[in-house]
């Protein structure tokens, strides 16, 4: 996935929204790659299902780039963003843990 298609699927905007999604894709792969321990990849290319686990870490990494949590209230009114990324999610792991070596 370009930044250009990760701007485009998580529709952000801002500034210097093209540096944030390619910083966001760069430590999504980064993560996968440090959890994988290099398995991630064959032969240069992505195995099946590790783009969309990148995709979607990078994803929550754009939606909040300070990844703080974040609650605002005006009267009844209340908006609240989730810190981002916390660490994979159990469908991320189960494709993840295909291509993870692990110790016998």
């Amino acid at each position: 996935m370009t930044p250009d298609e990760l701007i485009k699927f998580t529709g952000a905007t801002g500034p210097n929204v093209q540096a944030q999604a390619q910083q966001a894709l760069s430590m999504a792969e980064a993560f996968v790659d440090a959890y994988c321990r290099g398995r991630h990849k064959r032969g240069g290319v992505l195995r099946p299902g590790v783009d969309a686990v990148i995709t979607a870490v990078a994803a929550r990494i754009l939606a909040n780039p300070e990844q703080i949590q974040q609650r605002e209230q005006v009267g009844p009114y209340s908006f609240y963003r989730d810190a981002g990324f916390q660490g994979f999610n159990l469908v991320e792991l189960a494709v993840l843990n295909r291509y993870r070596k692990r110790a016998k």
